[in-house]
């Protein structure tokens, strides 16, 4: 299953992971995925190119499980089942393939890592199995998901791993009368393996034709295999600190724990080490936005529950400014290395809207609603800016041509669309025109903000 013996698919599996690498610099996240998933085509058991994919697919989400569609369950569901088909038909290689078309819908699918893990077992890639188990582990809620981890932990000879997750499933499942046997007998493999790695370092101090390099080298890599993740990607930052993706992983060890400072910190030191690296200085800048974002979270609380304390009301606008300065220095930093990305333009756009640059506002949202996918939100969001700046006939003309883009039942934004023209309307003194718009929203949701008190107004 692997191209370890063909060169020429080697080849071309590393000039797609450097074009992947270049799109991932530039944020064409799209196009790095596709690059990935070719690298990985040719090269199934090549962990780098398995991590970079899923790091650029986790990054289209903010590194955000939570921005995952309410509908990405069902269509993993089928997906996995053909995975399934082809696994049944010993096609493990094209099992994993398709597993990675769920991953595009949920990077942090346990259901699809489970799926893959036992593809790459059954294909005697047990590094990648394990590799499967540990991008989900700590997303993982079911005991039967760490059943098969242990099974894998204990197939790669990590029996701390194996241990670890047989107390998860003593803990998820207190009536498994199998976990204290599965730990027992993993312990005595521990206390024979150290004993072994023992006897084998003490050789190492022997003279040198004692041992062989083929030795030490199985003897550093049985040191490796005890570390943690977490472990491993320090020891790998402090042997190459120029390497991004090792703070990367860790960053994000972090953040799924909700250890925002701790993966601020470790952000920092790769920003530090490579001060001009895209992606360390844009996952350092989404941690930074989501420690203020807490912030302004615990202090709006503070505010409700002290109505009357000005301090923290004060504190609360400092670090609302703050954040608002930050993001729109970081959208306009992405747009200079990406500048025709729509997306970019529109973000960037709310960034400015929010905090009162309508002009500035407008000009990005011009930009993108380039983009067929963005059209409609960036012309809605162009008439409110119109709107901010008493630019009225502006203003209806954008809600009027993001109304004739609007395309299927979207009747959210047709709802917000008529109800800002009925608004635009009634300022304009046209009564008749306002009734209409206001009478669209009405019929569709009578409930939808204060449009019942407007009509009840005009008649």
């Amino acid at each position: 299953m692997s191209a370890e013996s063909n060169p020429a698919d080697r080849q071309k599996a590393k000039t797609f992971f450097q074009y992947g690498n270049d799109a991932a610099l530039k944020d064409n996240l799209d196009y790095a995925i596709d690059m990935y998933k070719q690298a990985c085509k040719l090269v199934p058991d090549n962990l780098p190119y398995r991590q970079s994919l899923r790091g650029a697919q986790r990054k289209k989400f903010n590194n955000d499980p939570s921005k995952v569609g309410m509908l990405a369950g069902a269509k993993n569901q089928g997906i996995r089942m053909k995975a399934r088909s082809a696994k049944s038909k010993g096609q493990h290689a094209h099992a994993l393939e398709i597993c990675e078309d769920a991953f595009s819908n949920n990077p942090w699918d346990v259901s699809t890592a489970r799926e893959a893990s036992e593809a790459a077992e059954e294909a005697k890639l047990l590094p990648l199995a394990e590799w499967y188990v540990e991008s989900v582990i700590n997303f993982a809620k079911d005991a039967d998901f760490f059943r098969h981890a242990a099974h894998v932990f204990e197939k790669n000879e990590h029996w701390a791993k194996a241990i670890a997750s047989w107390e998860r499933v003593k803990q998820l499942d207190p009536n498994d009368e199998n976990a204290n046997r599965q730990i027992n007998g993993l312990s005595a493999n521990s206390t024979i393996q150290r004993a072994g790695l023992n006897d084998s370092l003490d050789k190492r101090l022997r003279p040198a034709a004692e041992t062989s390099e083929e030795t030490a080298a199985r003897l550093e890599r049985m040191k490796l295999e005890q570390l943690t993740p977490e472990e491993r990607w320090q020891k790998e930052i402090q042997e190459n600190p120029n390497q991004v993706w090792p703070y990367l992983n860790l960053a994000e060890h972090h953040r799924n724990r909700s250890q925002l400072d701790q993966a601020e910190k470790i952000l920092a030191q790769g920003v530090k080490n490579n001060p001009r690296d895209p992606m360390i200085l844009q996952a350092y800048a989404e941690v930074q936005i989501a420690r203020m974002k807490r912030a302004i979270e615990s202090w709006t609380q503070r505010t409700k529950e002290r109505p009357d304390d000005e301090a923290a009301a004060a504190k609360l606008a400092q670090i609302t400014k703050l954040l608002s300065d930050y993001e729109i220095k970081e959208f306009r930093r992405r747009l200079a290395l990406s500048p025709e990305d729509a997306n970019l333009h529109y973000q960037l756009g709310l960034c400015l809207a929010k905090a009162g640059l309508h002009d500035e506002a407008i000009a990005e949202f011009q930009h993108a609603r380039s983009s067929p996918a963005l059209k409609v939100q960036a012309l809605l969001q162009v008439g409110q800016s119109f709107e901010a700046n008493r630019a009225l006939k502006l203003a209806d003309r954008a809600y009027r041509d993001a109304l004739k883009s609007l395309e299927g039942e979207d009747m959210a934004t047709s709802n917000a669309l008529h109800y800002r023209l009925g608004r635009v309307a009634e300022e304009m003194g046209n009564m008749e025109a306002a009734e209409e718009h206001y009478n669209e929203v009405a019929a569709n949701d009578y409930s939808y903000l204060d449009v019942a008190r407007r009509l009840r107004n005009l008649n």
